[in-house]
């Protein structure tokens, strides 16, 4: 009853606005207060952890502008709409919106375009506004100390002749996909190409794509960049300066492409040397961490490349955890940690049939979680995107869908506490790469709430507990960057995979145009896993919507057999 309360509530409030509306046809005589309150929240979403619903609310509202028209926000010209929105959740929200669509004065107020020009005209005057206190305070710090503050109209001019419409789909937490790169003209995981001309020696350019180009596109973080430390290892590692090489010439030959030929050719020497002087290296017993190092680079070479039937699967390089003394490596070190949470990760789109079956590594199954600082275990990892905690808590997940016994039902619960109570934080200093990191971590504890809650319990996409959580999943997908500075490599792909099989057809879809430039830009996991999701389409749309809990469903869906597309049974499926 209290749900329908506050259903009956908001809807009440919608009402009284469209009402008072009516009494302007022009927008003329509105007072903005309210709605220009709620429009500087949406345009520049709070950042704390401790506003955390605040932002989803925000979130929902900014979504609603972009998908019903920009007008819907002046519904909140009375101050009393926002606060009754957020004491409804996902269900309730699209029930509100079905019922304010049978309303002609509501389709008429999102169909007025006086209405899209008032709010447009509202959101250049916050921007205004904050660039007038920003100029005015720079101006009484600047009189202290002496300094002489420019105007910064130039720039504001330049910057509202440069964007688009603000109204566009969200493209980061800031809904901007902005960067130094996409002026340069790479927007992808390539943030830079050499020009091959002005380079005699095809080390020294290679390794300048590797800095400048492939690197800042590993991670968001400004502080912490393991492919960079790795260029130190690679100073007194042989192996793993072949593998850095071979990694550039394979990435380089798509930015060249009249040289294609000659740069294939480069990653096939480079990665043959690159094997070499690791197995060398191995029974030598030298430098057992740069052969991690090594090893890490070679499965992202692997994980990327396009397969063919004589490939191994990528993941055949994580077996070097069988041949060198584990006593002798850090278990918990950025090449091993990558490396763990590829694993991880692919298990979830494994059959229980074929856990059972399968031969885990040793990165997999030694204790390597409880030795960690406990200040370290909710530390997001720079190149991953995951905390070390949340990637136990989806092991264990994993582990629990092959048991049988009493006690199970009770672990489950345990790691479903534990993913509740999780607060995982970034060491980036405050800015927009510490507002993607902490989103982007935020995806995959969601994601992986609805993995425990699907796997373990058996909900199916159509359990509100599945749904509500789905929408928030998604709600935090669509506002991670696709392109520029700020996409990276730790783009969430194993949550958009846990998102895409628990949404409905059209959200799915909105996914799928979502990651378009990730799908055509350079190459990542995604484009496996977009097919893989594709192959699962038929069968999915073939599920009883009235089934809330099915116990195995999760299995059904990973049979190869329900798929549409090949499943290869060699190669697992990358989600990292």
């Amino acid at each position: 009853m209290d749900a329908d309360r506050r259903l009956v509530k908001a809807l009440e409030a919608a009402n009284d606005a469209l009402q008072h509306l009516s009494m302007s046809p022009d927008f003329g005589c509105l007072d903005c207060t309210h709605i220009d309150r709620l429009l500087a929240r949406v345009v520049d979403l709070p950042t704390e952890g401790n506003q955390r619903n605040s932002r989803r609310n925000l979130l929902v509202i900014r979504q609603w502008m972009i998908t019903e028209g920009p007008g819907v926000v002046l519904l909140e010209v009375l101050g009393q709409l926002y606060w009754r929105l957020g004491e409804l959740n996902a269900k309730q929200f699209e029930k509100f919106k079905t019922t304010l669509q049978t309303q002609q004065t509501y389709l008429s107020l999102i169909q007025d375009t006086g209405a899209v020009t008032l709010v447009v005209q509202r959101i250049r005057h916050i921007q205004r506004s904050k660039a007038d206190a920003c100029q005015d305070f720079l101006c009484e710090i600047s009189d202290l100390a002496g300094l002489k503050v420019e105007s910064p109209m130039l720039e504001m001019d330049a910057l509202r002749a440069t964007s688009s419409s603000p109204f566009t789909p969200p493209t980061s937490v800031h809904s901007f996909d902005s960067s130094s790169s996409q002026e340069s003209g790479y927007n992808s995981l390539i943030k830079y190409v050499p020009d091959t001309s002005a380079w005699c020696d095809m080390e020294q350019l290679l390794l300048d794509f590797y800095i400048n180009g492939l690197c800042p596109g590993r991670t968001a973080s400004t502080t912490s960049n393991t492919y960079l430390t790795l260029l130190q290892t690679a100073q007194t590692c042989e192996s793993t300066r072949y593998a850095i090489l071979s990694l550039s010439a394979f990435y380089i030959r798509e930015y060249l492409p009249s040289e294609r030929e000659r740069w294939h050719q480069a990653e096939l020497y480079y990665s043959s040397q690159a094997l070499q002087a690791l197995a060398q290296q191995i029974s030598t017993g030298d430098n057992y961490e740069a052969a991690l190092a090594t090893a890490m680079l070679l499965m992202h070479h692997s994980a990327v490349d396009e397969p063919n039937d004589a490939s191994l699967c990528w993941s055949c390089h994580a077996n070097i955890f069988e041949i060198v003394p584990t006593d002798l490596v850090n278990p918990t070190s950025d090449p091993a940690t990558f490396m763990r949470t590829q694993l991880v990760l692919a298990r979830t789109a494994q059959t229980s049939f074929a856990l059972q079956n399968t031969q885990l590594t040793s990165l997999e199954t030694k204790n390597w979680y409880e030795g960690m600082a406990p200040s370290e275990t909710q530390k997001i990892c720079a190149i991953t995107g995951i905390s070390p905690q949340l990637l136990f808590i989806i092991s264990s997940i994993n582990s629990l869908a092959i048991e049988d016994g009493p006690n199970k039902l009770m672990y489950a619960q345990l790691q479903e506490q534990q993913l509740q109570n999780l607060r995982q934080w970034s060491a980036e200093l405050p800015g927009d790469a510490q507002d993607v990191m902490l989103a982007t971590a935020e995806a995959f504890r969601l994601a992986a709430l609805i993995y425990v809650r699907c796997r373990l319990y058996g909900f199916t996409r159509f359990n509100p507990a599945v749904m509500e959580l789905n929408d928030a999943l998604t709600a935090v997908l669509l506002s991670i960057p696709v392109k520029g500075n700020l996409y990276t490599a730790t783009y969430p792909v194993w949550p958009l995979f846990i998102a895409a099989v628990t949404a409905n057809s059209d959200k799915r879809d909105r996914l799928y145009q979502r990651v378009v430039p990730i799908r055509e830009g350079d190459k990542n996991t995604l484009p496996a896993v977009l097919k893989r999701i594709s192959g699962m389409r038929i069968w999915l749309q073939n599920q009883d919507a009235t089934q809330q809990r099915r116990d195995g469903w999760w299995e059904d869906m990973l049979q190869p057999s329900n798929s549409t597309t090949d499943v290869p049974f060699n190669r697992l499926l990358c989600l990292g």
